[in-house]
């Protein structure tokens, strides 16, 4: 599954200079701070207490470097919906997308298709080539020939806030 399939009518982003995703407002560059804030403490799977206040960086956990693999080649997007709720992405939900990682079938990309901006789970058959959304209600997007497909990116990590 992490042989990369070569996808002859697709477009991979930087492609189509009429449209990068970086144009689009909801879009947002990751970016490391000069200032840098403190890693957070990762505490022990059998801790039975909550993590102690200390200066060992090998018990911390930098966010960025940990989603963050190609900074010039990342940014942030928004889950505007819940397509993918059977994959854990709900909307709301901050997605980390690297534009460097070449698709392959079974990766979870954010596509342009037909001038809408969908993420789905690739699937490539053959020559034949779908998107699935990972919930119930919604129907596979097979494409045909003819379809405007552009892969902006691939998913590769995700977060979200939970309000106390």
């Amino acid at each position: 599954m992490s042989d990369q399939i070569p996808l002859p009518f697709v477009s991979i982003v930087g492609a189509s200079p009429s449209a990068p995703p970086e144009s689009f407002p909801e879009i947002r560059r990751t970016r490391r701070q000069s200032t840098r804030s403190r890693p957070l403490l990762v505490a022990g799977r059998s801790a039975e207490v909550p993590p102690a206040i200390t200066d060992d960086e090998s018990s911390r956990l930098d966010v960025h470097d940990y989603l963050v693999r190609h900074d010039e080649h990342s940014f942030c997007f928004q889950a505007r919906d819940d397509s993918m709720s059977g994959a854990g992405i709900l909307e709301g939900d901050m997605l980390i997308v690297d534009k460097r990682i070449q698709p392959a079938h079974g990766h979870i990309v954010l596509a342009l298709v037909n001038g809408e901006r969908l993420i789905r789970r690739l699937h490539h058959r053959g020559r034949k080539t779908s998107l699935f959304a990972e919930h119930p209600d919604i129907a596979e997007l097979q494409l045909e020939d003819g379809s405007e497909l552009t892969i902006w990116g691939v998913v590769v990590g995700s977060f979200k806030r939970f309000w106390a």
